[in-house]
């Protein structure tokens, strides 16, 4: 995953303002804007359901990321944990496909060449996405890791918030792929090794989805880069979805 702040196209990334490990909080998210985390002394679960009809909340661990940049197996270990598999991050990552290549750069600083995150986790883990040391994992690894410790997956593109939804419904958290300011933003695209076009973005971020609020219209999701449980609005999370193209995996 790589970082954004959320105050400025051109800063530092949002881990560099985070020390040690941040427990639960509620932060309300309506437009993008991420409030500061506030912490409280116990390692949390998810909040528990609303009695509104209708409402939807599955009881997900509140955790944070332990590497820099790996919000991917952060985000699979709490869907893991939804479905009563419990694998930690660390073990998770550790069985990601890696490529540990450095990008090619252009002429404007940003990479023309880079690995296929479609394929494997690409750069450095404890990189640092903006200068292009590090970067993060897409869709098809996650699904392979998840089926490897004994959940179904189901992995593509172009999910939409009525069937995120309906997957909640089921009882399954689905991971999805936005930014970290949690906002819409154009992707770039750098070619990969074997010619494959990749879409990108800076402040790439995979989080979970645990609940669903259609009286409030609202999604509940567990931001891992924190460890805190964040709310949005239904139309500004399907904004958000957008910049990586509705990418996602529902784990059952």
């Amino acid at each position: 995953m790589g970082l954004l702040t959320l105050a400025a196209a051109v800063a530092l990334p949002l881990w560099t303002l985070a020390e040690g490990n941040s427990s639960h909080a509620v932060a309300q998210i309506t437009g993008g804007a991420t409030p500061a985390a506030t912490p409280t002394p116990s390692a949390p679960t998810a909040s528990p359901a609303s009695t509104n009809v209708g409402v939807v909340f599955l009881p997900g661990p509140i955790i944070k990321q332990d590497l820099a940049l790996d919000c991917e197996s952060a985000a699979l270990q709490v869907a893991l944990a939804v479905q009563k598999i419990d694998v930690p991050q660390d073990r998770i990552y550790s069985s990601l496909p890696q490529d540990s290549r450095s990008p090619e750069l252009g002429s404007n600083g940003e990479p023309v060449r880079w690995g296929d995150p479609y394929k494997a986790f690409v750069g450095d883990v404890n990189g640092y996405e903006p200068d292009f040391t590090g970067y993060g994992v897409y869709y098809p690894p996650i699904v392979a890791a998840a089926e490897r410790y004994g959940a179904t997956a189901d992995g593509h593109l172009g999910w939409t918030i009525a069937e995120i939804v309906s997957e909640l419904r089921l009882g399954d958290s689905v991971v999805v792929w936005l930014t970290s300011d949690f906002k819409a933003h154009a992707p770039r695209y750098w070619t990969a090794w074997d010619g494959s076009r990749i879409p990108w973005a800076i402040g790439e971020h995979a989080v979970p989805v645990i609940g669903y609020d259609p009286v409030r219209s609202t999604i509940t999701f567990v931001d891992v880069l924190y460890g805190v449980e964040r709310t949005m609005t239904t139309q500004a999370f399907a904004a958000a979805l957008t910049t990586f193209d509705g990418m996602g995996v529902a784990v059952s």
